[in-house]
């Protein structure tokens, strides 16, 4: 098995994966092209926005994903303002009051409407799959999302067309006394070039439980900040 770390270059070429099987790298990229459109559509659905917090941004971002949940949940901490810290409970407010505006449609295979909501009732009222090992509500999914984004690592990461905008998606983790699992906070964070743009995981007011090691992850790209290490991609400084 190939050790291979992401390139837009091999994007479908096959390597032998860890169960013995041929399996061809998956696209995480955008391409040129791609990112023209994008930006353009982007760009338009900003037009009436605050300058100010388009300013907060910068000038190099854009949301790169397609209209879905991964767009909405990058567009709702871009609309709180990037480069600050946001409680999730903000960022889920955020969401419902855009996703709310954007009428979904069903109809059947005559033609007969079978229901009439919203993009955010759709998702919020997402059925479960009966299969899955650990089924999440929305928020779960949402807060499930927020480790995607900062996923940079091997063959699939889904923070890659977040770093061609120069930005990356931050946790931070706090301790609650009510809440044994803490408080999750998110930030956006933009920066002026591909390499700076590195994830950041905070969890300097979080308190451990007795095993650690899933939160101190050394095959992280990006920078883990404890209250008693640092660890930049996996090294300790």
């Amino acid at each position: 098995m190939l050790n291979k770390i992401y390139s837009p270059d091999d994007v479908g070429q096959e390597f032998l994966n860890k169960k013995g099987k041929m399996v061809k790298i998956r696209k995480y990229h955008m391409t040129s092209k791609e990112i023209d459109r994008t930006r353009s559509k982007w760009l338009k659905d900003v037009k009436y926005i605050d300058n100010e917090i388009k300013a907060k941004a910068g000038k190099h971002f854009f949301n790169p994903f397609r209209r879905g949940i991964y767009y909405y949940q990058i567009q709702g901490i871009f609309l709180l303002g990037a480069n600050k810290w946001h409680p999730l409970i903000d960022i889920l407010k955020k969401m419902e009051e855009v996703m709310s505006d954007i009428p979904y449609i069903k109809k059947s295979r005559d033609g007969h409407i079978i229901e009439n909501s919203n993009v955010w009732d759709k998702f919020r009222n997402k059925t479960e799959r009966s299969d899955a090992t650990r089924c999440k509500s929305h928020i779960g999914r949402i807060q499930e999302n927020m480790f995607f984004f900062q996923r940079l690592n091997k063959l699939h990461p889904c923070g890659y067309k977040l770093r061609q905008v120069f930005s990356a998606i931050d946790i931070k983790k706090e301790s609650h006394e009510i809440i044994p699992n803490g408080i999750f906070f998110y930030r956006l964070s933009t920066y002026e070039d591909f390499d700076s743009a590195l994830p950041i995981r905070d969890f300097r007011k979080f308190i451990f439980p007795v095993k650690s090691g899933k939160y101190i992850n050394k095959k992280f790209i990006g920078k883990i900040i404890t209250k008693d290490k640092i660890l930049v991609s996996g090294v300790e400084v």
